[in-house]
Formats: C-alpha cells, structure tokens, sequence
C-alpha cells in the first residue's frame, strides 16, 4: 500500500586489458578466447533493494601491447608498465526502479528503465616488441648472424633476402668487464631486437617494413648493420634514413650506431677506411664501427660500447596519443550530438543518429504508457521534435530511432507511440465500445451513455434507488415514516408498529 519500492539494476561488469611483465606474445588471445563477455548486473528486487555489479574481467597482455579499434584504427592506448590497466569496455549502468521515479506529485509512477546496453566493439591489439637496441639494414646484411653471435637467439639464418620475416629478441649478457657471456644472470643484459630487412619504399608498405617499423619504435638505439658487399654500402644507409624519416619523424631522431659487416670478406677489409669515412659523412657522428659476424671479430667490443651507449640514453617515450576514450558510453556522450538523415529517394521517412538518444531509446520500456511518455518528452528536451519540423517532417512520417519506428504528430501529446502500442489502444476502445452498446441493448432506462444523467456514482449509489422511497424530513422537521403502500400484498407492516402498553426503548 506504500506505493512503488523498486530498487536499481546493478551494472554490468567492465573488460580491462592488464599489463604482464612475464608475457612477452600474443598468441594467447589470437588462438584462444576470441570474445570476452563482461559478467551482467543482478536485477533490482523488492524493498528498494539495488542489484549487486557484476564481475569485471581482465585480460593479461605483455609490455608494448598497443590497442586500436579494429576498424577506425584509431589508437586507445599502449600498455607499457608491470600492472598498468586499460579500460576497453565499460559495462553498462543498471536501470532504474520505479522507486527513482516518485516524487512528490507522482507518488506511484507506473515506469522503470531498462539497464544500459554493454558496450560492443572489436579491438586491434598489436605488440611493440620492447627491446635496448633495434637492428635496421637492408635484406641479408647480416642482421640475424649478428643477434646469434652476440646472444643465445638462434634465429633462421640463409644466404638469400627477407630470411627473417618475423622479429626476433635476443639477451646480450654483459659480464663487468665488457665481456660476453651466457647466462650470467647479472640483469646487465642488453636486449636486442632483430627485424626483417627494409627497402626502399618500405614506409609506404613496400616489402615487410611497414608492418615491423613499429617494433623499433621502443628501442633506446638504432643499430645500422651496413652489407659491405653491397653494391653502394654509403646510400643503402642513406636510404634507410630516408625511409625512417618517411614512416616517423620521431622515429629518425633516435641515436644511432652504424657497424660495417662482412670483414671476412677481402673486398671488403681493402676498402674498409673508405667506407668507415664515407659513413660517417652520411651518418654526421662518429659512431661507426668495422665488424665480421661469420667471425664474431669486433663483435664483442661492439657489445661492449652499445652497454656504455645504452645506460646514456633516456627510456623510449612513445609519440603516439590516445585518439579514443574506451571508457565513455552512449550515455556520457553529449545529448545534443545527433543528426537527421533522410533520402530524397524516400519522402516522409527520417531517422535521427545519436549515441545518447539511441541508448535512450534501449533503455525505455515501451510497454509502460508512462515511459513512452517520457521519451517523448526527451526528443522534445533535446531538440529533435524541433528539428524535424524545422527540416520539413510532417504529420504521418516516419521517425525511426536505432530499431525503434514511430509515427511523426507533432499536435499529440506524445507522438512518439510505437506502433503496437497505438494498436492495442484502439482495440481496448473497440473492445469499450461493444461492452456500453450490450448495455444500452440491454436495458430500457437510458438509450445512449451521453443522455444519461450525472451521478456521482456509475452503480452501487444511492441515485440508483427510488427517490419516492427515500426518507425525508416534514416541515416540522420531524422524520417521516414509510407509509404503507396502496397494494402492500401479504405483507404485514403492523408488527413494526408497537402497541398501547409496549414497552419502547429509548435512547
């Protein structure tokens, strides 16, 4: 009897991706669980009891995760520290009981809400391989005998171009004394990063480039490993600068080394003070150091000046900003933010895009009059009723919001009324209409309902008894009696009456 007591739904559980140090692939997620589900709220119950939140997942990536959204690939974020979290889907706020809706003059609104929709979107996750130093040459450089030489990496190494075609990470163990070694576990080590080979045109996707650029994008140093068999060793490292200021600026500003490979080879050892001096042109520092990989001849002392370089240089910052915030919902978003579309090949149909009406729209539960009423009276508020007068809608066309259709009548109250609802309203008058004519055939008091008189009472009043047979007051304001009819029958009425001598009680 004390009016409405529904509580609120609780909201739906949200999706984090999570940083995790000890991860270091993605082919977790790629052959696993594709779609992740946040947990649903509990409903609202009784006693203006709320429903609890539900579960909130978490999904664990390594360091250097950048996520975008699949198909605007626009960024979102990069998780690049132990236990960072990012938000990628927030769960939706739970609806509203009918206990949110009473006031002061609507003590027993007839209206809840549904909860929000969960947002739904597909993400594009992709791994910066986070590594100290990024090896950069053309194909078959030497860039992968290089990482085995200096590491325990054994990557796939051919005498033919684009044998590497995935990145490969490597542990240079430094030992105190600028030595190599293998597996001193001194945490000195220098992490390296081989990357297939690049070529000109490679940062407009062009061969591999365009798809491992990024992996060097984290790296404190850039390793030039320059072939000495190439036919022009001085422009195959200028044409990868070029290629690097091509794909990011960011990315041709980051201090380099350069290392002439292939001494074992003779024609190469007799030009070898040429070709240091004509780097070092191209380069514009001095930088630049003569080694043999097949050999491991300088490779030890190049370790060794890459560590010293290394420990000078600032942590890799990444320029990109997020371009997109996971964390807002349709309902965060700005009411007035909508649009009406219409095609000329189409007359009298509209529909109205808007991330807040349309999750307006999910959230009303069109079989409460009282909430259809309330949409409309949203659509009002927002401006939409107006706007579509102003772009020429008429009484009678079609408004369609997300799923939802309605019929355009701007001199309703509401009339924003779904369809089916508007049938149901018609068959209950029809169904009234046929009850009142049984009445009116039925009887023979009154023809029509409009002819009959006034009461305050439609049956069960005291208008409904004779008036003749009511009691009333005399002049003398003394009660009247019934008097006992012309034709009373058998009745006997006298007993009623009392006799000379009975005793009568008296109040």
């Amino acid at each position: 009897m004390g009016g409405p007591y529904g509580g609120r739904g609780g909201p739906g559980g949200s999706i984090y991706l999570v940083c995790d140090s000890s991860l270091n692939t993605l082919a977790p997620l790629r052959n696993g669980r594709v779609h992740v589900v946040g947990q649903n709220g509990v409903n609202g119950m009784g006693k203006n009891r709320n429903g609890v939140q539900g579960a909130d997942v978490e999904i664990r990536v390594p360091r250097g995760t950048v996520v975008r959204e699949l198909r605007g690939d626009r960024v979102a974020g990069e998780l690049s520290e132990d236990g960072e979290k990012l938000l990628v889907a927030r769960g939706g706020r739970g609806g509203r009981g009918n206990w949110a809706f009473k006031t002061q003059r609507y003590t027993a609104p007839k209206i809840a809400e549904r909860g929000e929709p969960g947002i739904e979107r597909w993400l594009s996750l992709e791994l910066k391989l986070v590594a100290d130093v990024g090896f950069l040459g053309k194909p078959n450089a030497g860039k992968s005998t290089l990482l085995a030489a200096a590491s325990a990496a054994r990557p796939k190494i051919a005498n033919y171009p684009f044998t590497t075609i995935v990145p490969n990470l490597g542990v240079c163990d430094l030992l105190d004394d600028d030595g190599i070694g293998a597996g001193t576990g001194s945490g000195s080590g220098l992490v390296l990063c081989d990357i297939p080979g690049l070529i000109e045109g490679a940062s407009d996707g062009v061969g591999l480039g365009l798809a491992f650029l990024r992996h060097v994008q984290r790296c404190k140093v850039l390793l030039h490993v320059i072939d000495g068999t190439s036919p022009d060793p001085i422009n195959d490292l200028r044409t990868i600068n070029n290629e690097l200021a091509e794909y990011d600026e960011y990315l041709a500003q980051k201090p380099q080394v350069v290392v002439l490979n292939k001494l074992d080879v003779p024609e190469v050892r007799e030009r070898e003070q040429e070709l240091l001096a004509g780097l070092r042109e191209v380069a514009g520092h001095s930088r630049v150091l003569s080694i043999s990989a097949v050999t491991t001849e300088r490779v030890r002392e190049l370790m060794g000046r890459l560590k010293k370089f290394v420990k000078t240089q600032p942590d890799a910052e990444l320029p990109e900003a997020p371009q997109v915030d996971f964390s807002k919902n349709g309902l965060d978003t700005d009411g007035d933010d909508f649009e009406i579309a219409s095609d000329p090949a189409y007359p009298g149909q509209w529909r109205v895009n808007g991330a807040y009406i349309e999750q307006v729209a999910k959230m009303t539960h069109w079989e409460y009059p009282e909430a259809v009423e309330r949409f409309g009276r949203q659509l009002g508020a927002l401006g939409i009723a107006a706007e579509l007068q102003l772009l020429g809608a008429t009484d009678g066309d079609l408004v369609m919001v997300d799923e939802f259709d309605f019929t355009f009548a701007p001199g309703m109250t509401n009339p924003y009324i779904p369809g089916d609802l508007l049938e149901r309203d018609v068959m209950f008058e029809e169904e009234e209409e046929r009850r009142k004519m049984s009445r009116v055939a039925g009887g023979d008091k009154k023809e029509t309902k409009s002819e009959e008189e006034w009461k305050p009472f439609r049956s069960g009043g005291y208008m409904d008894e004779d008036p003749e047979e009511l009691l009333g007051f005399n002049d003398d304001d003394a009660w009247n009696l019934l008097e006992e009819p012309e034709d009373d029958g058998d009745v006997d009425y006298s007993e009623f009456f009392p006799e000379e001598g009975d005793e009568v009680w008296q109040s």
